[in-house]
């Protein structure tokens, strides 16, 4: 069968990337051992966790249940993450906001999607939208009791922020925001805009899933309630 150089459909494109990525993760696992039997291990890794994401988030105990891997080849896998976490956080020094924002969500995806605690985090850019740093505010469960927007404030000021992106993750897996997730947003949105720093967007990331208040119209709506003065 031919497959039409104008078309080719979501499956078959999310094949060939799984190839080309289960490809990469057999030549990292090649090392000491044939090509033969490192496509083996990749199989059964795919197998038992389906996708690189799992492969690198699975514990170390849970690698080695893998027949043929050694501690060895199992910090190799680890240190996928670690690199693809340098290269998303170096990647979104680069340009402006508008070209990274899926840079910016892959590498939460890899930094927090596993987590079983949730954290909060405040990214920052500077006046033409560049990357400044993440910022882990802190670890907990996130409502009005534990996060200060005065806090979240000043960290901004102290890196020369013009605009900010909140970001915390759900352990549960279910990437919707709670009502107090909405309320807390609203009241840093408010906060912020006293300051003239504008905040972009507040992510939750859920495993593989996140959730952008910006896509859903909630910053919107936070910019239109400051405006009437609700």
């Amino acid at each position: 069968m031919f497959i039409s150089d104008n078309f080719i459909s979501n499956k078959n494109y999310e094949d060939l990337y799984l190839d080309k990525e289960k490809e990469i993760v057999s030549y990292l696992l090649s090392n000491g051992v044939s090509l033969n039997n490192a496509n083996n291990i990749t199989d059964k890794l795919y197998y038992r966790f389906h996708n690189l994401y799992n492969i690198v988030n699975a514990s170390e105990e849970e690698l080695l249940k893998i027949k043929g891997l050694t501690p060895k080849k199992v910090f190799i896998l680890k240190s996928i993450s670690s690199l693809l976490e340098y290269y998303l956080v170096n990647s979104l020094r680069v340009d402006s906001l508008e070209f990274k924002k899926k840079d910016l969500i892959e590498y939460l995806t890899i930094k927090f999607g596993r987590l079983k605690f949730e954290t909060f985090s405040l990214i920052c850019f500077d006046i033409n939208k560049r990357f400044i740093s993440i910022e882990q505010i802190f670890r907990g469960t996130i409502d009005s009791a534990t996060i200060y927007p005065r806090d979240l404030v000043d960290k901004a000021l102290s890196l020369g922020a013009s605009y900010v992106i909140l970001s915390h993750n759900h352990p549960s897996g279910i990437a919707k925001p709670s009502k107090a997730d909405i309320e807390i947003t609203e009241i840093i949105y408010k906060a912020f805009f006293m300051i003239n720093i504008k905040v972009l967007d507040h992510i939750i990331i859920a495993g593989n899933l996140h959730y952008s208040f910006r896509e859903n119209g909630i910053i919107d709506n936070y910019k239109e309630a400051v405006i009437a003065g609700v």
